[in-house]
């Protein structure tokens, strides 16, 4: 046995070392000379070696591998080199085989190429030149019936399972000593000129911010799955890029983050900040809280192990606390800062180091602030939140806005107070009441303890607390006895208080008088939002940000909206979605706050769709009040319509019975929502076996038993008989039957595709959810792809369900081959959000407000839901403020918000087009024209403006009438307007078509233009005449008396004041007799033509005024 010296062992521990650093040294920015993995030669016999090869780095060159194999082998030839920013890139490489006459030398030449970038300095043809630390030439040789198993290896893993392999380092040429390159081709002069301009130009790095705002707006996260969704993309500045590589020892992020906690975290962990990676698993940093109000700090190293490290400081409630995240390579640091409602400030810190690096790369995935899929998000409020992407160690985060958010800790330590005042106010009542009465029997002992027990104050409050909250407890006693023993006893009894002062309040603000003595309607809806009914936070925001019944204030309305918000009401969700859709009342434009809040509705409306039984819901009807058709179909129970329905189903109708059972059902149309008497048309109806929609309705109540006592066997009958006849709906519902009852995903999938094909929504949504969860028997694996196409189909078409999970995908951005979209996940999701039953129900209480006369009320009702972006609540909203004049001109207000929604109303685009064109009037005079030209307007329009779409095949009528409405909004003090000027222009027109209709007229109408025109050329000849003679006169000489022609008189001159007979010195001027006589007869047939034209002008002026009138 052959025995190996100490030298020798040093020497090959010391090769393998450089192996393993060069195979694996993920941060080294050189290429490591590595030695053969065996030797040069194996004790088989195999072995390579380069016979020729370059020793500097060229773009072409031969290379010349001598190798033996004594088995069928392959033998690769790679060319790697190393750059600033990666290691061990191969740039070239070439493979082949041997499959046969083994054990024999065989030589290989091998053109070798390398990219131009790494061997020449910039020039016309090089742009960017690649600086080369190392670089090297390496080939190696495997066995083919050892390695194939495993598939074809190169590179790195390759190198080092190999049998035999050879090296050789080449010689670089650094980057300014490199030569240009070769001008094989001819360059364009214009393009080698411009090339000549700019390449000694230093190029600069685009604008990129290392500082990020996450959240710039305070936003109400409610405790659920739901939150802000945030991306960020690479840096286009490759240096700044090149400082946050994974894991880099120079690599390091910040991260400040401002909440507000109103309740623990009730799971075992909420999210605060999560980034969430594009392969779904959790990224740095990772920020979350635990139940028992510790933060918990997670992170991924380099090694690809996740590891965290908990906190051991509780945050405290209705606080707002700052936590900055400092992460540098290894080492975290966590700072709290406590900002007490004092004004004084705390803050610790917290610092723990890893075993390695932490893996940073903040492009991958997306950041999760709250909840979302995979972890519910706290219960409060974030403030600003900054992301430092390469780090730093000054953070400047301040809370902002500082008032409002000043003011919403304010409101719920008034809140909590008062909650705690009410709680121990009925629980002393509860007390009270609770001890014996004398006439009642009671223990020996306990008599004797009250005799001998020391005496207990029962004051449950101080004397400065009863005078702060005087008002509550004046409440309190008022209606101590409901809430102790009657209707509203109970531990929801403050909930149920709250209900009924809202209706108060309400009724105070819609009555001109106000309240009278106690609290004002703004402090009962204050005192209903700290009880609980977060329906009175939107109540206040409204009435704040609009201005109605106060003076608009909107840091109050935000801070109300956020109260909502955090309550998880609807009302309050949706109009803070809507806000932040649309970037309206201080509420900046951000899409990816909207879908947050968006995403909690549209995920209640899936739920509340199930609770039929529910009472406080209804159907989303859209009803205007200026339209008397819509309104006569919500006169409810008592109404023609629902009494007209009620007599034709009792005498066997099938249509009046169907429609009857779906207005019971629903609660549609004004009616009462009564199930048990729905289900009886409906199975009248069905019964009768003749109409396909009857038996499916029934028929999936009897499935599902709704109602009723569950029976599948008339139910899948009953579906089946309607999809023989025809109906799509059915064909979904025995699908869904297979599926959940009958567990057959085949015959299930079967008749979803039928289904779906006939345009069933329901059914496209079924299909995505077998794609999604691979339970088709005929495609067994997942496609998310062909999920999400699904979900997004049944979603533009309205499907609930279906618009949730597309708008989910659209959010995150994470599916491969999608490009994230927040707004049209917002689309999508106020579409379906808006179907919401609670929603539905408070636009019939509104309307029903309307139709009993109190208008101040439902225009409180139809602002509030205004504020949610509903397009028919601010349509109406804007009736009532025109039609009550109120002094805040929310008419303007409504009618502009209906203009930014995806499908707005018409008549909020022609009350706007007014409005912003030349004070109210061209929109009008714009459409007017454009309806003389020819084009028709929409009757929808027209019955907005109170035309009857009648007048539309008279084409001057419908003008007429737009014109009417516009010289209105000119106003009295311009009456040469262009409205006015149209409108007159059209009325002549009108009236010289009647008079050209009469032969008659016609003719004196006729007569009245020649005579004008006859008095026209009159003027002119007596003009021309007087001319004449005035230039004849001048052209003639003076003569002597007694001579002929004309005698001058000329003024006489004055000697001594005495006058000189006019006999001697004066001169006699005469005109001839027959220029007197024509001058008489010009002027005497001048006034005769006047008089005839003024008495025919006169007539045919009240020919036009007649018509005219």
């Amino acid at each position: 046995m052959k025995v190996c010296s100490s030298s020798s062992l040093v020497i090959k521990a010391a090769i393998y070392t450089a192996i393993i650093s060069a195979v694996q040294g993920d941060f080294s920015t050189h290429t490591t000379d590595p030695s053969p993995p065996s030797v040069d030669k194996s004790r088989h016999g195999d072995f390579v070696r380069f016979d020729v090869a370059p020793d500097t780095v060229a773009v072409t060159s031969s290379v010349q591998v001598r190798y033996r194999c004594t088995r069928s082998c392959r033998v690769t030839l790679e060319a790697v080199v190393s750059t600033p920013q990666t290691a061990g890139q191969v740039t070239f490489r070439r493979t082949w085989t041997q499959l046969g006459r083994f054990g024999k030398a065989r030589t290989r030449r091998v053109q070798l190429t390398l990219p131009p970038a790494v061997v020449y300095r910039r020039d016309f043809f090089v742009r960017r030149p690649v600086e080369v630390h190392d670089a090297m030439l390496r080939a190696w040789l495997v066995h083919l019936d050892v390695h194939e198993g495993n598939g074809s290896r190169n590179g790195v893993a390759g190198y080092r399972q190999s049998l035999v392999g050879t090296f050789k380092v080449l010689r670089v040429v650094p980057l300014s000593e490199r030569s240009g390159q070769p001008q094989t081709r001819s360059v364009a002069w214009g393009a080698e000129l411009l090339w000549n301009l700019t390449k000694d130009r230093i190029e600069q790095c685009s604008h990129d911010s290392a500082v990020v705002d996450l959240l710039a707006f305070p936003f109400a996260s409610t405790g659920e799955r739901y939150g802000v969704i945030r991306t960020l993309t690479a840096f286009t500045c490759a240096e700044l890029g090149s400082l946050c590589l994974s894991g880099a020892p120079q690599s390091r992020v910040t991260l400040s983050v401002w909440l507000y906690l109103l309740n623990q975290c009730g799971q075992k962990l909420c999210g605060i900040v999560r980034h969430v990676t594009e392969h779904r698993t959790y990224g740095a940093p990772l920020l979350m809280l635990n139940k028992s109000g510790k933060l918990v700090v997670q992170v991924r190293l380099v090694s690809r192990e996740e590891e965290a490290f908990i906190v051991h400081t509780v945050l405290p409630l209705l606080t707002w606390i700052r936590l900055d995240l400092f992460i540098h390579a290894s080492v975290v640091k966590l700072v709290i800062t406590d900002v007490k409602p004092t004004g004084g400030v705390a803050e610790t810190t917290h610092l723990y180091e890893f075993g390695s690096s932490v893996i940073l790369n903040d492009t991958s995935g997306y950041f999760a602030i709250g909840g979302d899929v995979y972890m519910p998000g706290i219960h409060g409020y974030y403030g600003p939140i900054k992301y430092y992407r390469l780090g730093s160690e000054k953070v400047v985060n301040p809370l902002s806005p500082s008032r409002t958010l000043s003011e919403l800790d304010r409101v719920h330590r008034e809140c909590e107070e008062t909650r705690e005042i009410t709680d121990r106010y009925l629980r002393a009542v509860r007390e009270s009441r609770a001890r014996p009465a004398n006439d009642s029997c009671e223990a020996y002992s306990e008599g004797l303890w009250r005799r001998i027990a020391p005496a207990k104050c029962m004051q449950a409050w101080s004397w400065e607390q009863q005078a702060k909250h005087a008002a509550v407890l004046q409440i309190l006693k008022t209606h101590e006895e409901e809430l102790t023993s009657g209707r509203w006893s109970g531990e929801r009894a403050a909930l149920h208080l709250s209900q009924h002062l809202f209706l108060v309040a309400t009724k105070s603000l819609s009555t001109a008088g106000g309240p009278g003595a106690g609290p004002s309607p703004v402090d009962l809806l204050r005192l209903c939002s700290c009880w609980g009914h977060q329906q009175a936070s939107v109540m206040l925001a409204a009435l704040h940000l609009a201005g109605i019944g106060l003076p608009a204030d909107q840091e109050q309305g935000h801070v109300h909206s956020l109260m909502g918000g955090a309550g998880d009401n609807r009302l309050d969700l949706l109009h803070l979605g809507y806000k932040h859709m649309q970037g309206l009342d201080g509420f900046p434009e951000d899409q990816d706050v909207a879908y947050g809040y968006y995403a909690n509705v549209g995920q209640q409306t899936s739920t509340d769709r199930d609770q039929v039984h529910d009472s406080e819901q209804s159907l989303t009807e859209h009803v205007h009040l200026t339209h008397a058709a819509e309104l006569q179909t919500q006169t409810g129970e008592e109404g023609d319509l629902v009494q007209f329905l009620r007599l034709q189903a009792e005498g066997g109708d099938l249509e009046a019975q169907k429609t009857l059972a779906r207005m019971l059902f629903w609660g549609s149309n004004g009616v009462r929502k009564d199930i048990s008497a729905a289900l009886r048309w409906y199975a009248q109806s069905a019964l009768q076996m003749s109409d396909a929609a009857a038996m499916y309705d029934y028929g999936i109540l009897l499935l599902k038993g709704t109602g009723m006592k569950k029976n599948q066997t008339l139910g899948l009958k009953l579906l089946k008989k309607a999809a023989d006849m025809g109906s799509v709906d059915a064909l979904n519902g025995l699908g869904w039957y297979y599926s959940a009852a009958g567990q057959d995903d085949r015959k299930a999938v079967r008749y979803f595709q039928l289904a779906a094909r006939n345009g069933s929504r329901d059914a496209i949504f079924n299909l995505g959810v077998y794609h999604l969860n691979g339970a088709n028997p005929d495609m067994p694996s997942t496609n998310e792809t062909a999920a999400f196409q699904c979900f997004l189909s049944a979603g533009e078409q309205g499907h609930v369900e279906g618009a949730v999970e597309a708008a989910a995908q659209l959010a995150r951005g994470s599916l491969a081959g999608l490009a994230r979209d927040p707004a049209k996940a917002v689309v999508l999701l106020k579409m379906v959000s808006e179907k919401n039953g609670h929603l539905g129900f408070t636009i019939r209480e509104a309307l029903k407000a309307y139709q009993q006369g109190s208008l101040d009320e439902a225009l409180l009702k139809y602002a509030m839901l205004a504020e949610t972006g509903l397009v028919v609540a601010q349509f109406n909203a804007a009736y009532l403020c025109e039609v009550l004049q109120h002094a805040s001109a929310c008419h303007w207000r409504y009618h502009n918000y209906s203009t930014h929604n995806h499908a707005p109303h018409e008549a909020g685009l022609l009350k706007m087009g007014d409005y912003y064109s030349a004070g109210g009037d061209m929109g009008l005079y714009n459409l007017a024209v454009l309806t003389q030209a020819g084009y028709s307007v929409p009757d929808s329009v027209l019955e907005q403006m109170q035309i009857q779409p009648e007048t539309q095949l008279d084409k001057r009528a419908v003008v007429e009438r737009l014109l009417l409405r516009c010289r209105r909004f000119e106003g009295k003090e311009d009456d040469l307007g262009p409205c006015f000027l149209a409108l007159l222009g059209l009325r002549l027109g009108g009236a010289w078509r009647a008079i050209a209709r009469s032969t008659v007229q016609l003719a004196l109408a006729s007569l009245a233009l020649t005579a004008f025109v006859a008095l026209l050329l009159a003027g002119l000849a007596q003009s021309a005449l007087s001319h004449f003679s005035s230039q004849q006169s001048r052209s003639q000489p003076d003569q002597p008396i007694g001579g002929a022609g004309r005698i001058l008189l000329r003024p006489a001159a004055r000697h001594g004041g005495s006058p000189v007979p006019s006999g001697v010195d004066g001169e006699v001027q005469s005109n001839p007799p027959h220029e007197s006589q024509n001058s008489r007869w010009l002027q005497e047939a001048t006034d005769v033509v006047v008089t005839a034209t003024g008495v025919c002008l006169c007539a045919l002026c009240m020919l036009f005024a007649s018509h005219l009138l």
